[in-house]
């Protein structure tokens, strides 16, 4: 079998179970090398636990869980971004102007999400929390 150099097959996969688990392989590894992902799942965490102890509803749960996805996929998927200048340019990537905009939009992106989805717990937690439910 052909490998990248990452470790990861340079093929299609032919089963899902191979797909999943390099899905998860990426998933582990972007845990290890992104403290913005790890604070995003520990964030995820306090929200859950918040959500069991004040005992939203099912509904509440949807917005939450959404939430919680959206901000760990935008996360993500600046991460990939981040890798791909780092892979294409190199360390010194501030040289290029369109390159700092290009991780400066990444950046936003996830911002906006967060954004959103720290509207969402407000929205969601505040009449558990102040009543008016």
């Amino acid at each position: 079998m052909l490998m990248a150099s990452n470790g990861s097959p340079a093929h299609k996969n032919k089963h899902f179970s191979q797909s999943l688990r390099h899905a998860l392989h990426g998933v582990g590894s972007a845990l290890k090398r992104e403290r913005n992902l790890r604070f995003d799942l520990f964030a995820s965490v306090v929200v859950i636990i918040a959500g069991f102890w004040l005992q939203v509803t099912r509904r509440d749960w949807l917005w939450l869980v959404l939430a919680m996805i959206s901000v760990i996929a935008a996360e993500l998927a600046n991460s990939v971004v981040e890798a791909l200048v780092r892979l294409q340019v190199g360390p010194d990537f501030d040289s290029d102007p369109l390159i700092g905009r290009l991780l400066n939009m990444a950046a936003g992106f996830v911002l906006v999400i967060g954004i959103g989805a720290a509207l969402i717990g407000v929205l969601v937690f505040w009449p558990y929390l102040f009543g008016g439910k």
